[in-house]
């Protein structure tokens, strides 16, 4: 018994008329807005003008159609996130194998409904995964994000909410190049999760919001533990990334943004921890909102720090 709840999820089936897949058709309406094409040239039209959410695609109706629709038509028209699942007669090795760097995944035409959608479920929950990860570092983003913060608020366990941020990233990224500065948030992005899961095993989350904001969630009784570890680990990475004479002197000499001539400290990290327990915030912006002040606060001190807000 299927307990999936109906879905405003697109789905285009490229089918065989045929009683099987009139079945699957009609199985597949009552979770997903599913529309089934038989015409390949209506199917290819349908999916240029009105993409869909996912494809399910009959390779025996018509696999000159897949090769073509995946090598061109996937890549020319920015359809590389669009989760593709070949439904075949039987498991042919070579021909899946082949396939594997465009299909997302395969369907035995004898599987039963539950394994179908099982399939579908996956495929919607990979690219969702893929789609958010940030292609930098390949921590969760945004999507992810909302969500933890979301279950921090309602836990009954108390938690901190730290967002983190390089100080002078960006008179960094401009003096030394973006080559030097991705490098630097990739080893923070390392920093953040070899630290946090040392102190915190399974309990933790690790997000990267976008450039060098990164946010974490650990119960709030390891917070200090790991924000001074994490700075300890950061002020040992930081003379790798800088020239030798600017280590010495402690400062880097670029122009600014209004193009004068300015030195600038050496980067540091300066976090901002937010304790959140149950009541005490309401929506996930109170979260942010605070942070925002907070960061103002810890930013304005010198070299790394960290800064908890100890406001009720």
């Amino acid at each position: 018994m299927i307990t999936l709840s109906p879905s405003e999820r697109i789905i285009y089936g490229f089918f065989k008329k045929n009683t099987t897949f009139k079945i699957l058709k009609n199985e597949l309406k009552k979770y997903y807005k599913f529309k089934a094409f038989y015409n390949f040239t209506k199917f290819m039209e349908a999916l240029l003008f009105h993409p869909p959410q996912l494809i399910l695609y009959y390779y025996s109706k018509y696999p000159e159609g897949i090769e073509y629709f995946l090598k061109d038509i996937k890549k020319r028209f920015n359809l590389v996130r669009l989760p593709i699942c070949l439904i075949v007669d039987e498991i042919n090795f070579k021909l899946l194998l082949k396939e594997s760097d465009f299909v997302d995944d395969f369907i035995v035409l004898s599987e039963t409904i539950e394994e179908v959608i099982l399939r579908i479920e996956y495929a919607f929950k990979r690219i969702e995964r893929i789609s958010d990860n940030n292609p930098l570092t390949g921590l969760p983003g945004n999507t992810s994000i909302y969500q933890a913060l979301k279950s921090v608020i309602n836990s009954s366990k108390p938690y901190a909410v730290a967002y983190v941020d390089l100080d002078n990233f960006k008179a960094y990224n401009d003096y030394y190049g973006f080559a030097k500065g991705d490098e630097i948030l990739r080893n923070v992005s390392r920093i953040l999760t070899n630290t946090i899961m040392e102190y915190s095993k399974d309990d933790y989350f690790i997000g990267h919001i976008g450039g060098d904001d990164f946010v974490f969630i650990v119960p709030l009784d390891r917070i200090e533990k790991i924000c001074r570890e994490i700075i300890k680990r950061f002020e040992i990475l930081v003379p790798g990334f800088v020239d030798p004479e600017d280590l010495e002197k402690g400062y880097f000499v670029c122009r600014d943004r209004q193009g004068n001539l300015k030195k600038f400290p050496l980067p540091s990290i300066s976090i901002a921890v937010i304790p959140v327990y149950k009541g005490k915030f309401k929506h996930v912006g109170e979260i942010a909102e605070r942070a925002a002040e907070v960061k103002k606060v810890v930013k304005k001190l010198s070299g790394s720090n960290y800064f908890i807000d100890r406001r009720k």
